[in-house]
Parts: C-alpha cells; structure tokens; sequence
C-alpha cells in the first residue's frame, strides 16, 4: 500500500501511467499522513543536502537509471494542493499489526529507502521479489 501527496484525479492519473494497483494508492491532499509520521520537508532538505546528488550518482554509476528515464519520459509539472507539499520527502513504512517493522525517513530527494532491505524487513527474499 502506498500513499501520494496530492488529489484522487492525480493518483488516477499515476495508477494508470505506472501501472501501480488504484486499490493500492491512497491519496493524501490534506498532507495528513505525511504530518503524522513527521516526515521530512523545505527547500534545505528537497535542494541543498548533499545526499541528492550522492543519490544520484550512485545511481548513475550502478546504472541503474532505467526506472528513472521511463519515469523522467511521462513526468509532468504540477502544482500540488498545498504549495508547501513541493517540498516534501517521503519515507517507507511497514508494520505487522501495530508495531513498526521498518522505517526509513528520505533525508533528500533521490536518498530512498533500500529495497532489499525493505523486503527483508517484511520477510520477502529476494529470490522471492
């Protein structure tokens, strides 16, 4: 399950470039999520932190940019429902019940989570992914 800043129009409009399950995306236009769990956000963490552009070449340098040239080839500028949201860093969460199994708060754009640790986190092998 996943949770997107922005309007139910524009999670539509994701689900059906992405091929991501609507059933799986919630929309978050209020920022209420994003609130709660405290994640972070402004223009020092989304432009100036030095891991963007170590996220970045790490990534150019694995080759690994494939995903992000399909994504950069149906990109389009918008403006999110609260201006302030532009702003905004995400993070990935997963839970058993109530209690936290894995949590990872982007410091920057481009810093993520790991995916593989994420998957192991929820007991997912990678043979398995």
């Amino acid at each position: 399950m996943a949770v997107g800043i922005g309007t139910a129009e524009r999670a539509k409009e994701f689900c059906q470039l992405t091929g991501f399950p609507e059933s799986q995306l919630f929309a978050d236009p209020e920022n209420a999520c994003y609130d709660a769990l405290q994640l972070n956000k402004g223009a020092l963490t989304t432009f100036l932190r030095p891991e963007t552009p170590l996220a970045l070449a790490q990534r150019a340098i694995s080759g690994e940019t494939a995903d992000l040239k399909e994504a950069m080839s149906t990109w389009k500028a918008w403006i999110p429902p609260k201006l302030e949201q532009g702003l905004q860093q995400g993070g990935v969460f997963a839970f058993e019940g109530t209690q936290t199994i894995f949590q990872h708060y982007d410091v920057s754009t481009g810093a993520h989570a790991d995916l593989l640790a994420v998957m192991q986190a929820v007991g997912v092998s990678e043979k398995d992914a």
